[in-house]
């Protein structure tokens, strides 16, 4: 079953509100992150190299280089969408394991970007491979100056080193992806919700008012021609236009507010008199429906509401029959008049019928539609109520 959703102005600007804080919160985090753990792996790679005996161009290389693969992660994958990733990937590479040779094992750390951009840019299958061999390389390469002392606890050590560089990386390039494909999923929530609260606000707005604005109109012509001949009569039926007014005014509220529940053997009567004042002769049918569930009986009532609406507006109809009925689990809605060969073309003139069909459908059941050779039309609804269905009635 499919509920409305609910937008309640103010309530709902707060809770959005909130909603965009906390997510510029995470995103500030993330980034933030971000930003000090890419720093962190270029100080642990360059700090050696700055208080070592190494040449002043090659500190000052190293520092280029360091600089560099920070500001190439964060403009590249910092906010979770890799832009020119191939590109991205060789400007790793070249300032990542260029300086090995001459920088030595302090500088392994820095193969760490490389590997880490190989997770975030190729799927996991070829990824994770290709960035162990890169951490391996690193290890391997960074160990070559010290060869043949110690080259196994060196490379081994920094191929960790680097690893380890990568992962941190990664899992924080992760968590910003997901940060902003949750951002774009409550964006697109609050699109969505919008969309369905003005869907059904006119869709109740046209469904529920149509029958009440209908006979308004009605009452009012019927009191115009009795108010000079029959003032008593045209009295009684204004008495009874105020309360038609004033059921419009509470169908009004409950639109607003989002909740509605209509009483099926109201809409029957309210139907009825509708009908009587339009002229046109009515035949009503009631069997099993006290037990119907609120859902079921409100929708019902709905489309019974804008099937007679219809029956007024639409057709030159002279009578009108209407039965509601409940039989071996299924209850069953059928309004058939003599008016489809009308003005307007019965009850399938405008955006009435879809309105009804979705309603319908939401409840698992079925409304169907036929005009017959003599004129009439034939509106039936059919709703499961429990697990027993039999096969919907014929046309007469």
């Amino acid at each position: 079953m499919v509920y409305p959703v609910r937008v309640r102005g103010l309530r709902f600007r707060r809770q959005a509100t909130q909603v965009a804080d906390e997510r510029r919160d995470s995103r500030a985090l993330v980034l933030g992150a971000q930003a000090v753990a890419a720093v962190g792996v270029a100080v642990l790679a360059v700090l050696p190299v700055l208080t070592g005996a190494a040449p002043w161009f090659l500190r000052l290389a190293a520092l280029a280089c360091a600089a560099g693969l920070v500001a190439g992660h964060l403009f590249w994958f910092a906010r979770g969408r890799v832009r020119r990733p191939w590109l991205a990937l060789t400007a790793q590479a070249v300032l990542g394991f260029g300086p090995l040779l001459p920088l030595g094992e302090p500088w392994s750390t820095a193969g760490g970007f490389f590997a880490g951009g190989l997770l975030l840019v190729a799927p996991p299958a070829r990824a994770v491979p290709w960035a162990l061999l890169a951490c391996v390389v690193a290890g391997v390469v960074s160990a070559v100056p010290g060869w043949p002392a110690g080259l196994l606890e060196a490379g081994l050590g920094s191929a960790v080193s680097a690893g380890v560089a990568a992962l941190s990386l990664f899992g924080l390039a992760t968590a910003a992806r997901v940060v902003a494909g949750r951002a774009k999923e409550v964006c697109e929530l609050k699109r969505r919700t919008i969309a369905e609260e003005r869907m059904r606000f006119s869709r109740d707005l046209h469904d529920l008012l149509g029958l009440s604005l209908s006979a308004i109109t009605l009452k009012g012509e019927l009191v115009d021609r009795l108010v000079p001949g029959k003032p008593e009569l045209a009295k009684a039926e204004l008495a009874e236009l105020l309360v038609m007014s004033r059921r419009a005014l509470a169908d009004v509220r409950t639109i607003a507010a989002g909740y509605r529940e209509l009483s099926l053997d109201e809409e029957c009567r309210a139907a009825a008199e509708v009908l009587s004042a339009a002229g046109t002769r009515v035949t009503v049918a009631r069997s099993g429906i006290g037990e119907l569930p609120p859902p079921v009986a409100t929708t019902l009532g709905t489309v019974l509401r804008e099937g007679v609406t219809n029956v007024v507006r639409h057709s030159t109809a002279s009578w009108c029959a209407f039965s509601v009925s409940t039989e071996n689990g299924t209850a069953w809605l059928e309004i058939v008049n003599d008016g489809a060969n009308g003005a307007g073309g019965g009850e399938g003139s405008g955006a009435g019928l879809r309105n009804l069909g979705d309603r319908v459908e939401a409840m698992n059941g079925t409304l169907t539609t036929e005009v017959g050779p003599d004129g009439t039309h034939r509106l039936l609804v059919a709703i499961p109520v429990g697990s027993v269905r039999r096969e919907r009635p014929r046309a007469s």
